[in-house]
């Protein structure tokens, strides 16, 4: 494993891209987070700098690093298309690394470069919140999110591993990995209504949720305890558990993963 994690990082750490679209990544969260909590709406019943606040920073948090994630999936394609573009993925099963070993590897860096992620965000989330929370208030309470977070970047590391295994261009597999929230959203037309809910992208998007729209799943279920009691008729919101939505996104990255190693075994090593 270890010997795989190596080969991995001499190909990786050199290259410029990857450096590139990390730290912008990296620079853009926080500035754009930040930003976003600095506009000022006249008559608003509430103040946008609150987003910085424990607990509901951790929500919005990654709500808004759940869109970069496009981006970084769009750099996993980058690398596993360069494996096929450079001829290294040739080279490497000539030297005797089998196909498997290969996912594994490339497993590796999705789960490396996620955890960085979810702890650069961790900081993120800990420096607002400590500097713009008063009064005693859990720090940790939603802390989950970061979690949710893992495991979407991982989910999207893993459309792009697929893509790239499958189109081989760097450029194709790009713009085919872009438009494919596009594509499923066009599909989600034609199909009975609550299916579009397990769509791959839109379980793995819906990981990080709209904190407005998280809000109003919390007064829905308080109305819903209140309507035991008679009192009031709640909202219906079609959105699926948290929990029914983490088993169905790691349901789907274990079959990306499945699927690619086996077009790598049907593929020639061109």
């Amino acid at each position: 494993m270890m010997n795989l994690l190596n080969i991995e990082l001499k190909k990786i750490l050199p290259y410029s891209t990857f450096w590139v679209i990390l730290i912008l990544v990296f620079a853009l969260i926080p500035a754009v987070f930040y930003g976003i909590g600095q506009i000022q709406i006249q008559g608003a019943p509430f103040d946008m700098k609150q987003m910085y606040r424990f607990p509901g920073v951790w929500n919005n948090l990654t709500y808004l690093a759940s869109w970069f994630n496009l981006l970084i999936g769009m750099l996993l394609v980058i690398l596993v298309c360069n494996e096929f573009s450079f001829k290294t993925f040739r080279q490497q099963v000539i030297d005797g690394q089998s196909k498997s070993d290969f996912v594994i590897s490339k497993i590796m860096v999705m789960v490396i470069i996620s955890l960085a992620s979810t702890i650069y965000l961790f900081l993120i989330g800990m420096l607002f919140g400590l500097t713009t929370t008063s009064g005693n208030v859990s720090m940790f309470e939603n802390i989950h999110y970061l979690g949710v977070y893992f495991i979407q970047a991982i989910g999207y590391m893993s459309v792009g591993f697929l893509l790239a295994t499958i189109i081989r261009s760097t450029a194709l597999s790009i713009i085919i990995f872009m438009l494919s929230i596009l594509i499923e959203s066009i599909i989600q037309i034609f199909v009975p209504a609550g299916i579009e809910r397990f769509f791959p992208m839109e379980i793995i998007a819906n990981l990080t949720p709209n904190p407005i729209y998280q809000s109003m799943m919390v007064q829905a279920q308080q109305m819903q305890n209140m309507q035991m009691n008679g009192q009031v008729t709640p909202p219906q919101m079609d959105m699926l558990s948290l929990g029914t939505t983490i088993m169905v996104a790691s349901i789907y990255i274990m079959l990306f993963w499945g699927v690619t190693y086996f077009i790598l075994t049907k593929k020639d090593i061109r």
